[in-house]
């Protein structure tokens, strides 16, 4: 069970933290760093030459008995879900600090958005929807989010991010701005991954543990699965297998980084031991230049 005092102690330090990359954000054009957040409605007036005849209200047109076009203005607010991977290899790795990580970066993604007004949402997953809070503004509704994600308890152990792509797809009506939070040790999901950031605007923030891409150079050792239970000796001894073991992990990582770069996916990494706050201002200073 959460302690309650701890809990709302995390919940404040996160707030104070998170003001360094809100003010760091707002010193320039924070909408910038997303990729267009769509345009909404502002008015009907007279279509003047050079107008595009798209936009023309025939409706309105015809009443008139002169043409009429439609006006769109940039929306002002912009809707933000966060994908969180609740998987248990997110949440009992070595130490739990890919799960503090995860909490730590929604929390301060969270925070930012809020400060711009902007609606956020939460999705959680493992191998199932575990929860899925609907995009909203406001502190309160933010400080009830971010104490969630860092309380939570999923029932499942995998993790199947196709379906959470998908379930995205359907809730977000709207474009929008995705970020996933996860360490990405699933498969068969690039087709709904692919299909999401051809709506909006998505983020990977990929979190890894160095130690969890080695084999320690032992003798006999045991290893599970944390997500499907499943265990297996091997011998850490054995320099082809410790490298074998390695190279599938960077492999893995490689496509990963590959696969997010074809299909217009910004990619961000993340390693125990960093701090989560210098590399979410790096990635969007990284991303204002480009």
């Amino acid at each position: 069970m959460t302690d309650q005092g701890e809990l709302s102690r995390r919940v404040k330090r996160i707030q104070i933290v998170s003001k360094r990359l809100v003010d760091t954000l707002f010193t320039g054009n924070y909408k910038s760093l997303f990729k267009g957040p769509g345009l909404e409605f502002d008015e009907v007036r007279s279509y003047n030459p050079g107008d595009d005849v798209r936009f023309i209200d025939w409706n309105v047109s015809s009443r008139m008995g002169e043409p009429f076009t439609k006006t769109f203005k940039e929306e002002r607010e912009m809707n933000i879900m966060i994908l969180l991977d609740a998987s248990a290899s997110l949440r009992r790795d070595a130490g739990g600090s890919k799960r503090d990580m995860s909490g730590y970066i929604f929390s301060l993604i969270a925070h930012a958005a809020n400060a711009n007004h902007d609606r956020v949402g939460t999705l959680i997953f493992s191998d199932r929807i575990e929860q899925y809070h609907v995009p909203m503004k406001g502190n309160k509704n933010i400080l009830k989010q971010v104490s969630l994600v860092l309380s939570f308890e999923p029932e499942g152990t995998g993790s199947d991010l196709a379906l959470a792509a998908r379930t995205a797809m359907e809730l977000m009506k709207r474009r929008g701005i995705c970020f996933i939070i996860s360490d990405f040790k699933t498969d068969g999901y690039w087709k709904d991954l692919t299909l999401l950031a051809r709506k909006h605007d998505v983020i990977a923030v990929s979190l890894f543990d160095k130690r969890e891409r080695q084999l320690p150079r032992i003798g006999l050792i045991e290893l599970q699965d944390r997500e499907t239970g499943q265990r297996q000796l091997f011998h850490g001894g054995s320099r082809k297998l410790r490298e074998e073991y390695r190279e599938f992990w960077d492999l893995h990582y490689y496509k990963l980084v590959e696969h997010c770069r074809a299909n217009g996916i910004d990619y961000v990494e993340i390693e125990s031991g960093d701090d989560p706050l210098e590399r979410i201002l790096q990635f969007f200073k990284r991303r204002k230049r480009g």
